[in-house]
């Protein structure tokens, strides 16, 4: 069986069930190419790959038992029209939203704080035993007998704004909200490069010459837990620690014909190792968070940071202690009055941790979100939770907002909408509004919907039915604009205006051949574009492609430039943000590619671009010997690195990129 063989038939089994968000092909894929973790250093392995993918897909048939079973009842379809979905969740009024109180409020009827901790227990028994039942019934499932894998058109975008980089002379992360951080395993503080390894932090000095050693953060970790990812920030550095931890119990059990049951305790663990670099040469630690979970996600906010973790519920055993199923934040047990259930059961929790860097041995706040899956969005005033509910004829995308003032995070209401969130950047919060883009279809063809909320959630303005036969590859918005991409054989740009919330107006429209994933903005009157050309008649790529859109007039689309690099056939800019950097204030635009063929042995090549007199201008080609999802481009004053956990090279930007020093790292 083929690469493509293989996907398709995932694609096909999925089509014909309907499956949680977590476990759907584009999902697996994405996870599978373009969501590695920093850690893996090695080359990808289709064999590996293709094994979790046969994993993934036989979990998609087992889950979908149970969602269709608990998700398909009569009262559930009884929404018929965008405006009655949207309006859906119980509105909350405007004097108890914005209050910041202990006691946390409902999100709508979507997810209701829990009375008890047995409610609790009640609810992750029932989702448990829901599974196990409908795994029972699936026991004669003979599925896949070989594996392999292809590269997946999922689409994400983001970028930071260039006017916070401005002020700097040194490069940031990309974020995907503007003054909202984010971790990531290469970061700089104008003079150290901080880069995670599996097991420690390296930190390099750019200083004075040829790159050199600093110092190495080790934290105390097993062999079993692995470095993720860190944070860099007025002379203190975040470090993000997944520990894994394990037991044998058992679970006693008083009939004489049964014998005690033993098992393996797993419990996944991650930590937040908090050091003083104010001295980078002697790294002192301040403080540890250590919350229940996988890693998830986090942000920072200030001086806050916010800790998402993943729990599964534990397996059900007659006798087993209820109490460990109740995740914990430094060894206490989350209130039970802190903890969410949704609306129909979930087997698995978001758990959120609010804490002050500054003094990292007092909690903020703490809630733990019982449901099957959710993706996570965090805007500068809320963070919002949103998962996918697949009907017979429809999908939904359930949203709920929590407030997040001060580290307090309390929900605020819930709504939901037609169609999915295709795009990373496809919601977005502005003056605590939310503005969504998803992609429905519907007698097997796909539009695409605009919907506005108010601070509350209340549904304000819709755009129904755009681009019909299409569906959304890139997304971003712009104060009280919209801008975003459209794929099918061809590549055209909307721009929505957002000023009357009650009537976003379509402004203009632009197409072109290929299509983009990511869009940056770039100065005041200019979208930037990454992602690929395409024929126009059959659809075959043809390498990655830049385009320069000229935003000045946005009911006057135009293309300034573009340039098809047919020597690369994928890039990781499409599919992480976090891997591009596109700072116009320093002309730089940078990010990796993997070049068709390999060039001088080397699979992954990193390029830098600049945006000269109306024309893309190449500066840097450099081959690398390292997979593309470990490697960033930064700069510090007039110097460019290329850094990733095993290595960190210098170019000299005064002098054409000139190739400076290499500083080995690891030889992972």
């Amino acid at each position: 069986m083929t690469d493509k063989e293989l996907l398709n038939l995932i694609k096909n089994s999925a089509e014909q069930t309907n499956t949680p968000d977590s476990l759907m092909p584009k999902q697996i894929s994405k996870q599978l190419y373009h969501k590695k973790s920093p850690r893996s250093f090695g080359h990808f392995s289709f064999g590996q790959a293709a094994s979790a993918a046969a994993v993934l897909v036989l979990c998609c048939i087992l889950t979908s038992i149970l969602w269709n079973t608990k998700r398909f009842q009569p009262d559930s379809l009884a929404l018929s029209d965008t405006e009655k979905i949207a309006d859906a969740a119980e509105p909350v009024s405007p004097s108890e939203s914005a209050s910041i109180t202990d006691s946390k409020q409902d999100a709508g009827t979507l997810y209701t704080v829990a009375e008890s901790y047995d409610q609790i227990y009640d609810v992750l028994e029932e989702s448990v035993q829901s599974a196990r039942s409908a795994m029972r019934k699936s026991s004669d499932l003979n599925f896949l007998s070989e594996s392999a894998a292809e590269d997946s058109a999922e689409s994400a975008a983001g970028s930071t704004a260039d006017a916070a980089a401005a002020k700097d002379s040194f490069s940031k992360t990309n974020l995907q909200t503007e003054n909202v951080d984010e971790s990531d395993f290469v970061k700089t503080d104008g003079r150290y490069i901080y880069t995670a390894g599996e097991r420690e932090i390296k930190i390099t000095d750019t200083m004075d010459g040829p790159l050199k050693s600093a110092s190495v953060i080790r934290p105390d970790i097993n062999a079993s837990d692995s470095v993720l990812e860190l944070y860099v920030d007025d002379g203190l550095l975040l470090l993000i620690v997944q520990k894994y931890d394990s037991s044998l119990e058992t679970a006693y059990v008083e009939s004489e014909e049964t014998a005690d049951e033993n098992y393996i305790q797993a419990n996944d663990v991650t930590v937040v190792y908090m050091y003083d670099i104010a001295n980078p040469l002697e790294p002192k630690l301040t403080g540890t968070l250590e919350q229940d979970g996988n890693y998830n996600t986090s942000r920072k906010i200030g001086d806050i940071l916010y800790l998402f973790t993943d729990k599964g519920a534990l397996p059900s055993f007659e006798n087993l202690a209820k109490e460990n199923q109740i995740p914990t934040i430094n060894g206490e047990k989350i209130p039970s009055d802190h903890v969410y259930l949704p609306k129909e059961g979930g087997a698995s929790s978001l758990i959120i941790t609010s804490v002050d860097i500054r003094r990292p041995e007092e909690i903020i706040d703490e809630v733990m979100i019982v449901n099957e899956h959710a993706n996570v969005y965090v805007g500068s005033d809320s963070l919002y939770l949103y998962h996918y509910d697949f009907r017979p004829n429809d999908i939904l995308t359930q949203i709920a907002k929590f407030s997040i003032e001060n580290g307090q995070i309390n929900a605020v209401n819930a709504a939901a909408v037609k169609g999915e969130i295709y795009d990373t950047f496809a919601i977005h919060e502005y003056q605590n509004t939310l503005r969504v883009l998803t992609t429905d279809t519907e007698n097997g063809e796909s539009s695409n919907n605009l919907f506005l909320f108010d601070e509350n959630m209340n549904l304000t303005g819709t755009l129904s039915s755009i681009a019909i036969g299409e569906q959304i590859y890139a997304a971003r918005f712009f104060e009280n604009t919209a801008y975003f991409i459209t794929y099918r054989n061809t590549d055209p740009l909307f721009a929505v205006d957002l000023t009357d919330l009650s009537n976003p107006t379509l402004l203009g429209e632009l197409e072109i051949s290929g299509f983009s994933d990511y869009l940056h903005f770039w100065e005041n009157d200019k979208l930037l574009g990454i992602g690929y050309e395409t024929d126009p008649d059959t659809g075959r790529q043809k390498g990655v492609k830049l385009v320069m859109f000229d935003i000045s007039n946005p009911t006057e689309l135009k293309t300034i430039d573009s340039l098809v690099l047919d020597n690369y056939y994928y890039t990781s800019a499409c599919y992480d943000y976090k891997s591009v950097l596109a700072d116009s204030s320093q002309n730089l635009i940078g990010f990796s590619a993997h070049f068709d063929p390999p060039k001088d042995g080397c699979y992954v090549g990193y390029n830098v671009y600049s945006f000269e007199e109306n024309h893309f201008v190449k500066k840097l080609s450099e081959p690398l010997d390292i997979p593309s999802d470990t490697v960033r481009g930064i700069y510090i004053g007039n110097h460019f690195y290329i850094a990733s956990p095993t290595q960190i090279t210098s170019f000299n930007m005064d002098h054409e990129f000139k190739k400076g020093s290499t500083l080995v790292l690891s030889n992972y």
